[in-house]
């Protein structure tokens, strides 16, 4: 406050030593007794930061109607700062406008009075160009987008605003902020922006700013939110193709970018029956006990964004073992029921006769003879009528497992399995496996 008072005393002591500027108006009842501008070092940094405008306005008319006008220019910013009063004879109004800078730089200042009541200008005086120290900031605008590099819907995103306008704020200018670019309407100074459940898409944001003073500021952010992918993940499955009662395991192995915690889990498993079975929210099956034939399996995680993936494979169980616990063959069912199972690549070769030459032999001499039927089935063939479907199609023959374990289910379909789990079947009316698919 002392400040403030010794500077206005110092400007009243000089104002009788300002050169009085004549108006353009010479026949004006409006006159400027006094006018000048002065360069005032407000924080005692030694930096001059702003310049205070002294007038004296008077009337000789009974009343005059004035508008004071102070303008201040620099660069291709031009504000204005304006006084509007009414005087009466004799009476006289001490002008005293303070312009903060706003930047650094050349200010040029104008001292305008209008008669309000005409409209006429009747004063024009350029005060000078005075080189100022910025003390006020204009309007500035920021948006910083706090997240990883690469964002996918549902992860951590923010976007922080900030918006100033110091100068605004000292002349009672203030405007406002407007916002594009966002899915959804927003507040504001609504700040941080949660961006973390927007939709998936490119994204600019632009934010705009205007005083009342017409100073702007422009910010504006660019970035992509993309689709969460989907779980990935195998299954490891322990105990394969072995017996009812032997160790057994199904483990979910998520793979890199998959977080087993964060997921929903659901399977299905419908057994040589039909039988269909839920389970949720296990990372493991024990199949230890599961009974004898081919277990169907879909496991399904869903990931907390919605996003799912399911794995499917068969489960082959063997009958038990002819000493297995009491338990066990309980968990097995009926035996009736269980499928039959070649013994593949151990299954040893007994000759029927007392050597396996002898057999071979027996083979060989029976194999001519089936041989010499077949041509005279064919003979007749070409003389009688001709039959639909030759008489060796009708017996069925067990087809070759390759050496892979095989078993035959209740409807007479032959089944084995290859070594990564997956099952064939035997299609009788082409002689040739089919792989299974659901």
């Amino acid at each position: 406050m002392r400040k403030q008072i010794l500077t206005l005393l110092t400007v009243i002591m000089l104002l009788p030593m300002i050169t009085t500027i004549v108006s353009a108006q010479d026949d004006s009842h409006i006159t400027v007794a006094a006018s000048g501008a002065f360069e005032i070092d407000e924080n005692y940094d030694g930096e001059l930061d702003l310049v205070r405008v002294i007038a004296s306005i008077g009337t000789n008319a009974p009343y005059a109607m004035v508008a004071a006008e102070v303008i201040a220019l620099n660069d291709d910013v031009s504000l204005s700062f304006w006084n509007n009063t009414t005087l009466e004879s004799g009476e006289s109004m001490l002008l005293n406008t303070t312009i903060k800078a706003w930047a650094d730089g050349d200010f040029q200042i104008w001292l305008r009075v209008w008669d309000a009541e005409s409209g006429l200008l009747v004063h024009d005086e350029e005060l000078g160009t005075y080189e100022l120290i910025a003390s006020l900031t204009p309007p500035q605008l920021s948006m910083d987008l706090e997240s990883e590099e690469w964002i996918f819907t549902g992860d951590t995103c923010l976007i922080h605003r900030v918006s100033t306008d110091l100068v605004g704020a000292y002349y009672e200018e203030m405007g406002t902020v407007s916002i594009q670019g966002v899915p959804w309407l927003v507040g504001e100074y609504e700040t941080p922006l949660d961006c973390s459940r927007w939709p998936a898409g490119q994204y600019t944001i632009v934010e705009h700013y205007r005083n009342g003073l017409g100073m702007t500021a422009t910010e504006t952010i660019s970035f992509e939110i993309l689709v969460h992918p989907p779980p990935s993940f195998t299954i490891n499955y322990t105990g394969r193709s072995t017996e009812t009662g032997t160790p057994c395991d199904l483990e979910i192995l998520p793979q890199e970018d998959t977080e087993i915690a964060e997921m929903s889990i659901s399977w299905e498993v419908i057994n040589p029956k039909q039988e269909v079975t839920y389970f949720e929210d296990a990372e493991s099956l024990d199949c230890i006990m599961w009974g004898p034939g081919v277990h169907k399996i879909r496991t399904t995680l869903t990931s907390p964004q919605g996003r799912t993936t399911t794995v499917a494979l068969n489960v082959i169980r063997l009958p038990p073992a002819p000493d297995a616990s009491l338990d066990v063959l309980n968990a097995s069912g009926d035996p009736e029921r269980w499928p039959s199972v070649s013994e593949g690549d151990g299954y040893e070769p007994t000759p029927m006769l007392y050597s396996l030459s002898a057999t071979i032999a027996m083979v060989g001499s029976g194999g001519f003879i089936v041989a010499l039927i077949l041509g005279l089935l064919a003979g007749s063939r070409f003389t009688g009528e001709k039959r639909e479907q030759d008489l060796w199609d009708s017996i069925p023959i067990a087809p070759d497992s390759e050496g892979m374990p095989t078993y035959v289910d209740e409807s007479g379909v032959h089944w084995r399995q290859q070594p990564d789990g997956s099952v064939d079947w035997w299609d009788s009316s082409q002689n040739v496996w089919q792989p299974f698919e659901e």
